[in-house]
């Protein structure tokens, strides 16, 4: 027979084999609720960004609406207005959205930027200030020289061709995917008559005196229009032709002020057209 010791330090074995599977047991189950909680995380994380997505959509066509069916000067000077203070050079104007279920995962509000294209530095026809660009951007003087200097032997190729889109640049040996990212939002390819009075702010100190930019930043706090945007300018050649009214190219991005989502679109607006919407471009991004 078996002693009382033995027979206790089995059961205290036994005991201890119990304790040892439940407590695997136990850690196997919180690893699968932890696993669980992740994947439906997951899972409502994107379903809400479907959901923005759509809701960016649709209040991109009811945008789109408003500024075909409107004349812009009128409607940003007109306090009653969806698009009332709108502006042409980036800065960001809310805009009430329709209170339909559409609109739910936004908030009923969306933020608008438009960026009038034709007030951008074109690649092809303002090397000169995109070079003044790249110092702005960090650029060494020397290096911004050497890049302009090959973009205009580029250009003046007899066989050269205007450059069609920003990648083109990256023909060129000094040029490369960082600068192009960096200088992106402020130029063009595709604005040879260039109207400066919506120029975004960054531009600013490349058009004009310190001074005169100050003006132009404040005349754009009051949400000013006038002719004062255009005396500043006076220098500017074609600035008396091209006027205050934004042409039909604009950058336009609608973003969810609950999440950051972005919808970035170029979009032309011709209302008088047999096609009054053309898009360019479109493409979501996370701020």
């Amino acid at each position: 027979m078996m002693s009382n010791q033995s027979l206790q330090r089995q059961q205290g074995m036994a005991l201890f084999q119990v304790l040892l599977m439940v407590a695997i047991i136990s850690v196997l189950l919180i690893i699968m609720s932890q696993q669980t909680q992740s994947s439906v995380s997951r899972a409502q994380t994107m379903q809400q960004q479907v959901e923005t997505q759509l809701a960016l959509e649709s209040s991109a066509a009811y945008v789109d609406s408003l500024l075909l069916s409107n004349e812009w000067l009128s409607a940003r000077s007109d306090e009653s207005h969806p698009l009332h203070q709108i502006n042409f050079y980036g800065g960001k104007t809310s805009v009430a959205l329709p209170e339909r279920l559409a609109y739910a995962a936004l908030n009923y509000q969306v933020s608008l930027q438009l960026q009038n294209e034709a007030s951008l530095f074109d690649i092809n026809y303002r090397p000169n200030d995109v070079q003044q660009l790249l110092l702005l951007q960090g650029i060494e003087a020397a290096q911004a020289e050497a890049m302009i200097r090959e973009l205009k032997d580029y250009l003046q190729r007899p066989d050269a061709m205007l450059i069609q889109q920003l990648g083109d640049l990256l023909q060129l040996s000094l040029w490369d995917v960082a600068t192009l990212d960096r200088i992106a939002p402020f130029v063009s390819v595709n604005a040879p008559t260039f109207n400066p009075v919506w120029a975004p702010d960054e531009l600013l100190p490349i058009l004009l005196s310190q001074g005169q930019a100050d003006t132009i930043r404040s005349l754009r706090k009051t949400n000013e229009i006038s002719a004062g945007l255009l005396q500043e300018f006076a220098a500017e050649r074609d600035v008396l032709d091209s006027g205050i009214f934004p042409g039909v190219s604009q950058r336009v991005r609608l973003t969810s002020e609950n999440t950051g989502l972005q919808l970035y679109r170029e979009v032309d607006y011709r209302p008088r057209h047999p096609s009054p919407l053309r898009r360019h471009a479109k493409q979501f991004r996370q701020e």
